[in-house]
């Protein structure tokens, strides 16, 4: 697992210092470490890829290389860091009744856990909650469940940031809803923001001695990558048949041949390009790098050119005495 620390973080701890804040700073900052891991646990648990942590001024993201999740997964994966904090809380609680003297060193930490639960919670993406409620819509809608939780979640900042505006003709000047306004406005419009990894199949030994179910997908030569990446779940072991309109089957693709198909193909080439953008990738891999036996053969030949060399004039010497 890798951690990312861009340079906007650097600068919110240097505002908490500056603030005389930095010790909470250093507890939300654990918290939203946590918040992550328990993202990526999850997500590594259902079989997903996940390239690194970000850490940066409006918080920690989880970040890979494919958009393509269900809607069920996108569910676990979302409530595991809500969860995680939660459950947090409820240590505090514990090590408050088990030793009460520890509320006043480990009351900071419990607000801040439980302000991480809260405020990921509610339903606007790309926070947990905003992507609980796209996994819902995904399971009724289909693909147009990002567009419209992303829409629902524009529509909650633009009030929140009009919230702030009023406020600034009152006595409180609410400039933290302003803050959050923007945070999820800007996390909404970004590129990429679904930020869960989709790859092929990441399994390790233990999960093949408990067993796993193979499947077979079919799709004709003029369906996408990204159609075929959509139908793999994690849970699964997946071979492709790609067939023609007569139903035959023009190519087969293993395991990890169809891992290699989903993750070094562009997403919107087709199955028939793909083949041969395959093909050209393994010529110019071959042509760069010879396979080793051939140059270990090549080595060896070398070696036994001097030796077969004294054989043949041994084997001359021999015709010439002979005659």
């Amino acid at each position: 697992m890798k951690i990312r620390i861009t340079a906007d973080f650097w600068l919110f701890i240097a505002a908490a210092l500056v603030l005389k804040k930095g010790y909470l700073a250093a507890l939300y900052t654990v918290a939203v470490v946590l918040h992550e891991c328990a993202h990526y646990f999850v997500a590594r648990r259902l079989f997903y890829a996940c390239k690194e942590i970000r850490l940066g001024i409006f918080g920690a993201v989880l970040y890979g290389d494919f958009r393509d999740v269900c809607g069920t997964d996108r569910i676990k994966i979302a409530l595991a860091g809500p969860a995680c904090n939660l459950c947090l809380c409820a240590l505090c609680l514990a090590v408050w009744w088990l030793l009460p003297d520890s509320y006043y060193f480990t009351r900071d930490f419990y607000y801040s856990n439980l302000t991480m639960a809260c405020v990921n919670l509610l339903p606007c993406y790309p926070l947990d909650g905003g992507r609980v409620l796209c996994g819902v819509i995904e399971n009724k809608l289909g693909c147009k469940a990002v567009r419209v939780t992303k829409f629902l979640t524009f529509a909650v900042s633009s009030a929140a940031f009009l919230i702030f505006v009023i406020s600034l003709f009152t006595p409180h000047k609410l400039f933290n809803v302003a803050l959050f306004a923007l945070g999820i406005m800007f996390g909404a419009v970004a590129e990429g923001g679904d930020c869960y990894v989709k790859t092929a199949l990441l399994h390790s030994g233990a999960v093949y001695r408990r067993g796993m179910e193979k499947k077979t997908l079919v799709f004709d030569g003029e369906s996408r990558v990204c159609d075929v990446a959509r139908r793999i779940r994690g849970n699964f072991l997946y071979c492709l048949e790609v067939v023609d309109a007569d139903m035959r089957v023009r190519r087969r693709y293993d395991v990890a041949q169809l891992e290699s198909l989903v993750i070094d193909c562009p997403r919107d080439m087709t199955l028939n390009d793909a083949e041969l953008y395959l093909r050209q990738r393994q010529n110019l891999l071959v042509a760069v790098e010879p396979p080793v036996e051939q140059a270990v053969k090549g080595k060896d030949k070398q070696r036994r050119r001097p030796h077969q060399q004294i054989q043949r004039k041994k084997g001359k010497e021999r015709h010439d005495g002979g005659e």
